[in-house]
């Protein structure tokens, strides 16, 4: 099985990577990931996250600028300029707008089925990822290193983490139902992620999980991405509550 960022995308017909890596960040503009003001990573660091090259990323922040979302500044980062207003021009139109019907469930529901979910991919990829997979997932583990004080480049790294180990358990529907699953209250995560140490303690959940894959261990792969899971369920009901 060949794996990228986009391994699930190239079964689309007529898509390029620019196209769907427009779609992509329109996903997370519309889920809350990332929001009004951001600042979006280099175009460097953004090709290393989606593992293209810099000139697709070039060519989906000019198609964002077209659509009045982002603002790009010679010799600055680039700002999220979405409105909602703006968003809202896209919601029947992308695909992202699917995830979106995930907001109508309570969070328990959708804990409970990212639990069987990726339970089950834990346990698949432990058995099936390769060396070139532990790589990946080891340089994405060093980056995040570097984004404790990052919330933004962080949940982007974290995405990406979690797409990577879910497209190594070679099963479409899990890789679906994972990724849809995952843009559950991705507005509350960035509340979440704000507060001191979150990011270090998932990043040292992630270190677990990879570990456990990289020893080809399923059980452990299981436990370590078992309570990962509990840890963002815990902190992510405690938000909800806070904001009830």
């Amino acid at each position: 099985m060949k794996n990228s960022a986009f391994a699930f995308e190239k079964a689309l017909k007529n898509k390029t990577k620019k196209e769907v890596l427009v779609e992509k960040l329109i996903d997370m503009l519309i889920t809350g990931l990332l929001r009004e003001g951001d600042l979006l990573p280099s175009e460097r660091e953004l090709a290393q996250l989606f593992e293209v090259s810099r000139e697709t990323v070039r060519g989906a922040l000019t198609q964002l600028a077209a659509y009045d979302l982002i603002s790009v500044s010679h010799g600055s980062k680039t700002r999220i300029r979405a409105s909602e207003d703006a968003l809202a021009r896209f919601t029947d139109t992308f695909e992202a707008a699917r995830t979106s019907d995930m907001e109508h469930f309570d969070v328990d529901s959708v804990f409970e089925s990212r639990i069987v979910v990726e339970a089950a991919v834990a346990r698949r990829t432990a058995s099936r990822i390769d060396r070139v997979g532990i790589q990946k997932l080891e340089r994405m583990l060093e980056a995040q290193s570097h984004l404790f004080t990052s919330p933004v480049s962080f949940q982007l790294s974290d995405q990406g983490f979690h797409k990577l180990i879910s497209e190594y358990a070679d099963n479409s529907l899990l890789l679906r139902y994972a990724e849809e699953l995952y843009g559950y209250g991705l507005n509350i995560r960035r509340q979440v992620m704000v507060e001191e140490g979150n990011i270090e303690k998932s990043y040292q959940e992630h270190i677990h999980i990879v570990d456990a894959l990289k020893r080809g261990d399923p059980d452990a792969a299981e436990r370590a991405m078992l309570a990962h899971l509990d840890s963002v369920y815990r902190t992510t009901k405690e938000k909800v509550l806070g904001c009830s």
